[in-house]
């Protein structure tokens, strides 16, 4: 990947074709005016004086085409929305309020592919129109439906009697309000059924689906957010109807990788978008805006590309996770 440095509300990664203007703007604006720029084979001029910014020359025998550049500016963001999106993680020291807005009725959005237990399931809306996706996806494939959706969003409420019921059954392993996965409004608890009949998990049939969702769920942005090899991770039980969506590139990455959300949350904790970013499947990459000392209240400014689609997600852990289709595979 590589480096990125800036020192105004504009940012550019290696925007070749802007050279002439930039030198211009250097020159007119005197030493008091900073200009930086990134490329594979850029020289840097030393300033003049120790108050002077400095320029970087590109190497103009550098083929173009093989650094497309991205410019880069900065969005005014809420720093409490680093609280929200679908990579936030809920859970260990890592609590969430109740969502009060975004929310929608699944039942009046999803198509004819799968069924529900209660018309009441709500869901973010990215993630009711991937399980749309990913349902369509399997009657395409099998000629047939079969999933059943039988949970989503949780409140604190709900979580609450959840939690209580679990610990009067003797069952230690439901999380406390608060702390359930549930409460993004991203999690989906997902059946399966056959001419009309709930599967038993330990069933053939239901191990067909399960392997359907092994193999083809990341395509459509979801993981199992708790899978049977990663306890020491996750603190919680296998739970083989339990998914989250994440997004389609973290979800891919994450496949590839054999990580659970706490794992990849720690290797993007390693990013920035000064040092390195992480290379995503499809042309995507991601970084790492980590608010200072976890300072949540008041806005910040998040570094986002001005020309290229993205996407921001709050970790709600130590800031932001802004997500770029880089077009580099």
């Amino acid at each position: 990947m590589a480096d990125y440095r800036s020192t105004g509300k504009e940012l550019r990664k290696s925007p070749k074709g802007m050279i002439a203007g930039l030198l211009a703007v250097a020159l007119l604006g005197g030493a008091g005016f900073g200009v930086y720029r990134i490329a594979k084979g850029f020289s840097p001029i030393a300033p003049e004086s120790s108050e002077a910014s400095e320029i970087i020359i590109p190497d103009l025998t550098e083929p173009a085409e093989s650094d497309p550049g991205i410019i880069y500016t900065y969005e005014t963001m809420f720093a409490s929305d680093m609280h929200k999106g679908p990579l936030m993680y809920v859970g260990g020291d890592y609590a969430t309020e109740d969502i009060t807005e975004g929310l929608v009725n699944v039942y009046s959005e999803k198509n004819e592919h799968f069924g529900m237990s209660t018309v009441n399931i709500q869901l973010m809306p990215e993630a009711v129109e991937a399980f749309n996706a990913l349902t369509e996806a399997y009657y395409n494939d099998k000629g047939t439906d079969g999933f059943l959706l039988s949970g989503g969003y949780r409140s604190k409420a709900d979580q609450r009697v959840i939690y209580s019921d679990a610990v009067a059954a003797g069952d230690n392993h439901a999380a406390m309000a608060g702390f359930s996965d549930y409460e993004t409004g991203y999690a989906v608890s997902v059946l399966y059924t056959k001419d009309g009949q709930y599967l038993n998990p330990a069933s053939d049939d239901a191990a067909d689906f399960a392997a359907w969702m092994d193999k083809y769920a990341a395509d459509y942005g979801f993981i199992l957010r708790f899978p049977v090899d990663k306890l020491a991770q996750t603190e919680m039980s296998f739970d083989a109807t339990h998914y989250r969506y994440v997004g389609i590139p973290h979800a891919q990455y994450m496949k590839e990788h054999n990580l659970c959300l706490e794992e990849y949350l720690d290797e993007l904790a390693q990013t920035s978008y000064t040092g390195d970013h992480l290379a995503l499947p499809g042309g995507y990459e991601a970084f790492l805006v980590r608010l200072e000392n976890g300072d949540d209240t008041g806005t910040v400014e998040v570094p986002v590309p001005a020309e290229v689609p993205y996407t921001c997600s709050g970790d709600n852990r130590s800031g932001f996770i802004v997500t770029v289709e880089s077009g580099e595979t």
